[in-house]
């Protein structure tokens, strides 16, 4: 959910050609076809799509698999498509969301360390979203920002939604209670509506975190939470 406000508030925020956008969201049931490069394809498909002409490095790749010369993109191309393609943009932000549902440490790492690379070329910035069962070592210039929902918080949300609920529950203010004391112990810390806590590694420099803890609690405050 977080990282759909985002992307959200990019897209508004920065509509313009001279900005690259590119989104990831692994999930754990498609993890067979989200290796690294399948997911670093994404990424140069996404920057490709943004351009207001298809860059001429991507129209060589092409022309050269469709004529049979080679199966698919080799990972070097795809590399090398991405440094040339984020160069092109005064500014490239990528969200990598639920990192941990890839399928092993290995694709997570390697994934970020070529993203890490494609930072030393452009203005790349990067925002990654992960449970706090794996934790990459990331450079020294990310901000580390750690997210869960309080007891409070659940109770709070759950308040708000006791008027759906059958009269028998409605009318027993007993009843409500131990409904939201079972809730709050099995949510443990996830965010409402199943959203685990996150950890997020944040360099979106140009977005300010209380801009999009304001425009969550709106959302959420409306009923607009996903």
């Amino acid at each position: 959910m977080i990282a759909s406000i985002v992307v959200d508030h990019l897209k508004a925020c920065f509509p313009d050609d001279e900005t690259g956008h590119a989104f990831l969201y692994c999930i754990y049931k498609r993890q067979e076809n989200q290796g690294v490069d399948n997911l670093l394809a994404s990424l140069l498909g996404q920057l490709a799509v943004w351009q207001p002409m298809v860059p001429e490095s991507i129209r060589k790749l092409y022309d050269e698999h469709r004529r049979g010369k080679k199966p698919r993109l080799s990972r070097n191309e795809i590399l090398e498509a991405l440094g040339s393609i984020t160069k092109t943009y005064s500014r490239t932000f990528v969200i990598i969301d639920a990192l941990d549902e890839c399928k092993t440490d290995q694709i997570r790492n390697k994934l970020l360390s070529e993203v890490y690379k494609l930072q030393e070329g452009s203005d790349v910035r990067l925002m990654v979203t992960f449970r706090p069962g794996i934790e990459p070592e990331p450079p020294s210039s990310m901000t580390k920002l750690e997210i869960r929902a309080y007891k409070e918080d659940i109770e709070q949300y759950l308040s708000s939604r006791i008027s759906e609920l059958r009269t028998v529950v409605r009318r027993s203010n007993e009843l409500q209670r131990k409904i939201k004391d079972r809730i709050s112990t099995l949510v443990d810390g996830m965010y409402v509506r199943l959203h685990p806590p996150s950890l997020i590694y944040s360099q979106l420099f140009k977005v300010p975190p209380c801009a999009i803890l304001r425009q969550l609690a709106y959302r959420q405050s409306h009923g607009k939470a996903n």
